[in-house]
């Protein structure tokens, strides 16, 4: 799809041609043109055409044989009966996210750079619900007392 924008553009340039040649040949009627000038434009336009369409197509066959060598080696990639390692399956998204960026979307996948790939050991929290002190040692529970006096289950 995105070629697609470059042969809409060849397209234009050879209607833009068409369109030279057919007011080359309006004027060819006028009398007072002589044939060699219309010759001459003629075949200036028609070799211009052919250069600019030569080179296009050039141009695109390497595009198309650079693609054709990554869709053979993708290709390949999922037709394998073998599962696909974590580093396969990155390189993968990777290449999406290339090409995302390059088309101007948002990321889809946020890669970590490798000192964040590194685990955290997890921090000990002393909360309000620790049995124990700063020191190691139990926190003494309080007594409560009862609002009842003590003979009285007696």
């Amino acid at each position: 799809m995105e070629k697609a924008h470059l042969y809409e553009a060849l397209f234009l340039v050879n209607h833009g041609i068409d369109e030279g040649i057919r007011g080359v040949k309006r004027l060819k009627r006028s009398p007072k043109l002589f044939m060699e000038a219309y010759h001459k434009s003629m075949a200036g336009l028609e070799r211009r055409r052919s250069i600019i369409n030569l080179q296009f197509m050039l141009e695109m066959r390497k595009l198309e044989k650079d693609d054709e060598s990554r869709f053979e080696e993708e290709f390949n990639v999922w037709l394998s009966d073998e599962p696909l390692t974590n580093n396969e399956i990155c390189q993968l998204m990777r290449g999406v996210e290339r090409e995302r960026k390059f088309e101007g979307k948002p990321p889809l996948v946020q890669f970590l750079s490798q000192s964040k790939h590194q685990k955290k050991t997890p921090r000990k929290t002393e909360g309000v619900h620790s049995s124990r002190n700063a020191n190691g040692s139990p926190v003494p529970t309080l007594a409560v007392k009862s609002a009842e006096p003590e003979d009285a289950h007696a």
